[in-house]
């Protein structure tokens, strides 16, 4: 697929992005690419998308792989029966693509914070941090975050389990910041992230971050002495396990952006926030990056962008 896009931008590059903004705003009339004399793009028109070189560069590659992605597509679709597709039925190109397609679906706009990395060996973890998954605790929930999908109270002749359940419960009875963490280890009791130093049997995910893991019981117990909040804490069931430099990779082929850790995003629950994590994280990168988060919610009516033009 990615010959095939680099093809299509070859051929489509005598016009280049002056197709989609038009000479003067591709090169601009005093040389800074700020005035626009033709008609914007489907989607550019939108506020908050840039009058730029660099935004109509953006918009040329974006409107590219996705005139790209429809027509592949549509040959897939187009050998589906009675609106079922039989993958033996797809050349192999044709499998490879309906794989990446599904792979982004199931990957779409998820804002990841990577917990720990070996170089050496190659292991990462990380959690989705903008997947809400519950914000109000059940018994049923409390036991998954606690124990696990295969953790029961019972066998537990001290009743040992079944008092921090009962804890656990008093203390998230209101409120609880749950999400899903990623597609492994989803049996495994929830992973806690939070911001709270010096909390006992809690770690730093990496010097100098200011989010930490773990620490269970002094968290429920400072919610139950009221020192702290249910929302200071956050829940994951789940998590991307990558192995053999399996995250490396990822990042090369254009998976995944890596950016810089903000401590404020990444300890910020997802509850019902004026614009989605993930484009808050993409304007806040800028360039490029914030040029795509424009772009994506053109596509939207629920959401609206922000009105400053660049």
């Amino acid at each position: 697929m990615g010959q095939k896009l680099e093809t299509r931008l070859s051929l489509d590059d005598g016009d280049g992005p002056s197709e989609y903004y038009g000479d003067d705003v591709a090169s601009g009339d005093d040389g800074t690419g700020t005035q626009a004399s033709e008609p914007l793009p489907l989607g550019a028109s939108s506020p908050g998308v840039s009058f730029s070189p660099l935004a109509a560069q953006t918009v040329f590659w974006y409107r590219n792989a996705q005139s790209l992605i429809r027509s592949e597509m549509a040959k897939i679709t187009a050998v589906a029966q009675d609106g079922q597709i039989d993958a033996s039925q797809l050349s192999p190109e044709g499998s490879d693509m309906l794989n990446l397609y599904i792979d982004h679906q199931n990957t779409w706009q998820e804002v990841c914070l990577v917990l720990d990395r070996n170089e050496k060996i190659g292991i990462s973890n990380a959690v989705v941090i903008n997947r809400p998954m519950a914000f109000k605790a059940t018994e049923n929930l409390a036991r998954l975050v606690m124990f696990g999908a295969f953790g029961v109270t019972k066998d537990d002749p001290l009743n040992i389990k079944s008092k921090e359940l009962e804890r656990f419960l008093i203390a998230f009875n209101k409120e609880i910041g749950l999400y899903v963490g990623g597609p492994d280890m989803m049996d495994r009791p929830a992973i806690l992230v939070h911001g709270i130093a010096g909390l006992e049997g809690a770690t730093e995910i990496a010097p100098g971050t200011g989010i930490y893991q773990g620490g269970l019981d002094a968290a429920v117990t400072g919610i139950l002495q009221g020192q702290y909040k249910p929302l200071d804490f956050r829940f994951f069931v789940g998590r991307h396990c990558y192995d053999k430099g399996e995250l490396d990779l990822a990042v090369h082929l254009g998976k995944y952006q890596p950016v810089a850790c903000a401590r404020s995003l990444s300890l910020k629950q997802c509850i019902a926030l004026p614009k989605p994590l993930w484009h808050e994280v993409m304007e806040l990168c800028g360039g490029e990056l914030k040029e795509m988060s424009s772009l994506e919610l053109s596509k939207r009516d629920d959401i609206q962008a922000d009105p400053k033009v660049d």
